[in-house]
């Protein structure tokens, strides 16, 4: 498997985002989900993954202190007590080693429902067990958002209608059908009307695009 960048990166890497998140939410009560966003924002999130020295080479306090500058919202520099025990500190810890191992920016995870929320929320069990059990999990995600990204653009596809006839027929807004097919939601958490409107448009099965 191809990975992000030179693996001797990969520990420098989780460290500093581990310690970015630990900082930024534990030390300076910031909100992960909001904050996480801003680091995506910011730029910094792409050039990390480019493995730009730059950016590798700041602590995760500066990382931290640098997105909050780049995204408008200074914060307060305060004492970095780091707790590497903390789920914030392994949260970053692990997205920073997903994205390398599997080559997908830190956007790209978020956009496949792997942001830093859906990782915290892992802490238990994962946090005591291998990386690779991480992994393991984190890729059947993957795997099902994007079958059933797939799976209504396929369908889609298949009887040759497109975006706007689909949007028309089932009333369901156009920039919600192409959220679905980019896979910035998920039909798997759509309401059953929702997903019945797009079956009788598509003169199909539940089955067929919720996979």
């Amino acid at each position: 498997m191809t990975h992000a960048y030179p693996d001797y990166y990969v520990d420098d890497v989780q460290r500093e985002l581990g310690a970015m998140l630990d900082y930024a939410i534990n030390i300076c009560g910031e909100n992960l989900a909001d904050f996480y966003a801003r680091f995506l924002s910011s730029g910094i999130a792409h050039f990390i993954f480019l493995a730009y020295p730059k950016f590798i080479g700041l602590s995760g306090t500066e990382l931290a202190l640098l997105v909050a500058e780049r995204t408008g919202a200074p914060m307060p520099e305060k004492e970095p007590l780091i707790c590497v025990s903390s789920p914030e500190y392994w949260t970053g810890w692990t997205l920073a080693y997903i994205s390398w191992y599997l080559n997908l920016d830190f956007g790209t995870l978020r956009q496949k429902g792997v942001g830093a929320e859906r990782i915290c929320n892992l802490f238990h069990p994962f946090h005591e067990a291998d990386i690779s059990k991480t992994v393991d999990y984190i890729q059947n995600i993957i795997q099902e958002h994007d079958a059933n990204e797939n799976a209504l653009k396929r369908q889609r596809n298949l009887i040759g209608m497109t975006q706007e006839e689909l949007a028309r027929l089932s009333g369901i807004p156009l920039r919600v059908i192409r959220s679905y097919e980019q896979g910035k939601r998920s039909l798997g958490n759509a309401g059953a009307q929702t997903v019945m409107r797009l079956c009788q448009a598509l003169s199909c099965r539940m089955e067929d695009i919720v996979i």
